[in-house]
């Protein structure tokens, strides 16, 4: 049996949320899910076409995985931040490890945030301002 899109979608999905919260589920739990969210019916030998392209998309999904895991390591190492709040974020849904310039739009939320705490603060702002007048905080 043939995969459709909307299929091997569902699949993805289905792995990779699981892989997330550390959860697990065999390949012939997929199937069983697949053919009644579906409404399918497969013969013995197309079950076990499907079964081997199920595990195809799940290698493909743990690879994933740990890039992830390698990915979302090394951006809490650069930005300072626990691995926790890296999967917070993601979770979130304000980060997409598929983008490369994720990492440049957290290192900006972080640099404002710690600017705003820095300088724009009430009260935090009289004793940090720099005091040569050539050097200006906001670039004017």
């Amino acid at each position: 049996m043939k995969l459709t899109g909307k299929m091997e979608q569902w699949i993805e999905s289905r792995l990779w949320h699981l892989k997330i919260d550390n959860g697990t589920i065999t390949i012939r739990q997929i199937v069983s899910e697949l053919t009644s969210l579906f409404g399918i019916s497969l013969s013995p030998g197309s079950q076990k076409q499907l079964e081997a392209e199920i595990g195809k998309i799940r290698s493909r999904i743990y690879k994933r995985h740990k890039r992830w895991l390698r990915r979302r390591a090394q951006w809490a190492d650069t930005l300072g931040v626990p691995e926790k709040m890296i999967q917070r974020w993601f979770r979130a849904g304000w980060i997409d490890p598929g983008k490369p310039k994720t990492i440049r739009l957290l290192a900006g939320i972080i640099f404002e945030r710690d600017y705003y705490h820095r300088f724009l603060e009430p009260g935090g702002a009289d004793d940090k301002i720099p005091e040569d007048p050539d050097v200006s905080i906001t670039g004017m």
